[in-house]
């Protein structure tokens, strides 16, 4: 098969760590990606106990024998199967000798601070909201295609020439793509059914009207429910409040826009809906960990 054709190539690969060593970059465009085996030799939390995630997991178990427990619930891994781990879940695994595949570790953040970011990759949104541990079974014809897009992100990750960081988010985003011409509408939209089609459609309200509502009363108001009813659902399923997820995108877009050098923060926060500049930029500092200032200056001395 292309892409496959070099297995010396490939098992080296497979046996390399890949680590990035630029330690100035934030933790907002974080991205990782090694060989399965690494997750016993170098992961310590592997076999201990349950880890909470702060980023994404994505395990491509290409060929091996192991398992993966996730809130509790334990899955036997499959040859040719993806497994998407979402924030703020438990996840503990085991692997045994001779497990053959990738794992990528990333920040939500990675993926949509791009100008490559695609609708087309948006089912993303969708199946981390209610289905962080389906697995994603890989068709023949597109394991060689992600094999080459993998080896692709191998080669840049260890790069460190300009344009390094947009090139490996834009890999990744063609990666999630083709990814998604796995997920079968089974396995996503039949699940939305009573709270579940609440939460989806407060994470499409919130994407549409983020700048003009900010509390959670205002989607309880036009989703008919209560605001503590939608928040506890929306905990449920998420494992993030009701406001977590209107704070999160408010920042995401505030972040992208600070990326354009000719933009002031008092337009950014004048566009986010925010009347009071003092209040955004306490918003900002509260949710980002630096102050504006600190944040834009960093985003363009990387660029």
């Amino acid at each position: 098969m292309p892409g496959l054709q070099n297995n010396n190539q490939l098992t080296a690969f497979t046996q390399m760590p890949f680590r990035c060593k630029d330690n100035q970059t934030d933790d907002f465009n974080r991205f990782e990606i090694h060989p399965l085996d690494w997750m016993n030799t170098k992961n310590p939390s592997a076999g201990e106990l349950p880890e909470k995630l702060t980023q994404i997991e994505l395990i491509w178990i290409k060929k091996g024998r192991g398992q993966i427990e996730v809130d509790g619930k334990k899955n036997v891994f499959a040859d040719n199967t993806v497994y998407c781990i979402t924030p703020g879940r438990l996840r503990r695994y085991s692997i045994e000798p001779g497990m053959f595949g990738y794992y990528l570790k990333f920040t939500n953040e990675f993926i949509r601070l791009s100008e490559a970011y695609s609708k087309t990759a948006a089912w993303f949104d969708r199946y981390q909201m209610h289905s962080h541990f389906a697995p994603i079974s890989i068709s023949c014809e597109i394991q060689c295609e992600l094999e080459t897009i993998l080896q692709k992100m191998k080669q840049e990750y260890t790069n460190y020439d300009t344009g390094r960081t947009e090139l490996l988010k834009g890999l990744l985003n063609v990666f999630m793509i083709y990814l998604s011409r796995n997920v079968q509408a089974t396995s996503t939209e039949n699940l939305f059914s009573g709270e579940m089609e609440i939460v989806r459609k407060f994470m499409a309200l919130i994407n549409r009207n983020y700048r003009s509502k900010k509390m959670v009363s205002d989607y309880a108001h036009d989703l008919l429910v209560t605001p503590n009813h939608l928040n506890r659902i929306v905990k449920k399923i998420t494992g993030f409040s009701a406001s977590h997820h209107i704070q999160q995108l408010i920042m995401l877009e505030a972040k992208r826009q600070a990326m354009y050098p000719t933009l002031s923060m008092k337009e950014i926060a004048y566009d986010l809906g925010f009347d009071n500049l003092a209040h955004f930029s306490k918003f900002f500092k509260n949710n980002c960990g630096k102050n504006f200032t600190e944040f834009k200056k960093e985003i363009h001395n990387h660029a």
